[in-house]
């Protein structure tokens, strides 16, 4: 799943809403409109925003 978030084509400093944006675009059609599959939608966006915080606290540690 990180490959995926690396491929999202988003920068460290931008927000979350920028994340699920960019992470709904990598979701088909079908995902997105099937109700049974909101479960596992809720869970690729948290998993991107986790890498995205992840890397975030690495540029605030290191000061990048």
């Amino acid at each position: 799943m990180y490959g995926t978030y690396l491929r999202l084509d988003i920068t460290v400093h931008d927000g979350w809403r920028a994340v699920v944006r960019a992470a709904s675009r990598k979701l088909t059609r079908q995902s997105l409109r099937d109700p049974y599959r909101r479960t596992a939608r809720k869970a690729f966006y948290r998993q991107m925003l986790a890498y995205h915080r992840q890397a975030q606290e690495i540029v605030a540690t290191w000061r990048l």
